[in-house]
């Protein structure tokens, strides 16, 4: 398969956009969050680590910070920079970032300066109600995260987003032309189709034309995740992302993840996030 062929039915949902100046109050420590962030820095310098990584943030750059990645900032002076979040959709609910790889930092052209203004221009307040994560961490997303239902604020706002993501985005992680990979990413499009059933691995096997041994070491191999590591990461994933985004109770999220046990749901999302589903939803930090 090409892997361009995934990315023609790319979709996003901005959930914020805005510009603002921060200073020293922008240190914050183990960020994690379901929506993916880009910010276009304007003027001052700032640092955000991830992992042992730390990416400088300067004048005239673009930063692509992936969803779910867990990340530390660190201003010492002042930082003015443009900033949106999103989440990105592809089709049978793949996760882009696992499939391609991505650069962190880009070069700002004139055009990708404009297209950032742009986005902001084309939809006013949308900002995040406060710099400050301590604040709006304690409020309900349906606060601040407003749907666009206009056609054409959608459509330019997408196409903007599709403009501004495109330079970062690097070689295919998964060789899709060898006949395994083929294989996987079909069992992959089943999984995250159907996250709310129960999955077993001779299921996923048996849709790949393997043996549950080999489609095991190739999954494995291509994805460095069990098949079954893979897809609790993928529902709790999936549960952060609803967490963040509906009012569901954390038994209706249980359910639509594929948890038939609210118990053993919150042991397993404490587990993977160090926070019980409430605490993560009280405190839930972008």
């Amino acid at each position: 398969m090409n892997p361009s062929e995934l990315l023609k039915n790319i979709s996003f949902n901005l959930s914020s956009v805005g510009s603002c100046k921060v200073g020293t109050e922008w240190n914050y420590r183990n960020i994690i969050s379901s929506f993916s962030r880009l910010y276009l820095v304007t003027d001052g310098e700032a640092s955000i680590y991830i992992g042992e990584e730390r990416i400088h943030l300067k004048k005239g750059h673009l930063y692509l910070i992936p969803s779910f990645t867990h990340c530390s900032y660190v201003c010492e002076n002042e930082l003015s920079h443009y900033y949106a979040t999103f989440t990105i959709q592809l089709r049978n609910n793949l996760s882009i970032y696992q499939l391609f790889n991505f650069n962190y930092e880009i070069e700002a052209s004139v055009e990708h300066s404009d297209y950032f203004k742009r986005l902001y221009e084309t939809n006013p307040n949308m900002e995040l109600p406060a710099k400050d994560p301590r604040i709006y961490q304690r409020l309900s997303s349906k606060s601040w995260n407003h749907p666009i239902y206009d056609a054409d604020r959608s459509l330019t706002s997408s196409g903007l987003l599709y403009l501004l993501l495109s330079k970062f985005v690097g070689y295919p992680k998964i060789d899709l032309e060898k006949g395994d990979a083929s294989d996987i990413l079909l069992s992959l499009k089943y999984i995250h189709s159907n996250l709310e059933t129960e999955l077993t691995v001779t299921r996923l096997a048996e849709l790949s034309c393997l043996s549950t041994g080999h489609y095991t070491r190739k999954f494995k191999q291509l994805m460095q995740l069990t098949p079954l590591d893979y897809i609790n990461k993928q529902r709790i994933e999936k549960a952060q992302l609803l967490l963040n985004t509906t009012s569901q109770s954390c038994i209706e999220i249980a359910e639509a993840c594929g948890y038939k046990s609210n118990a053993y749901f919150c042991k397993v999302f404490k587990k993977h996030i160090g926070k019980s589903p409430g605490e993560y939803r009280i405190n839930q930090v972008l």
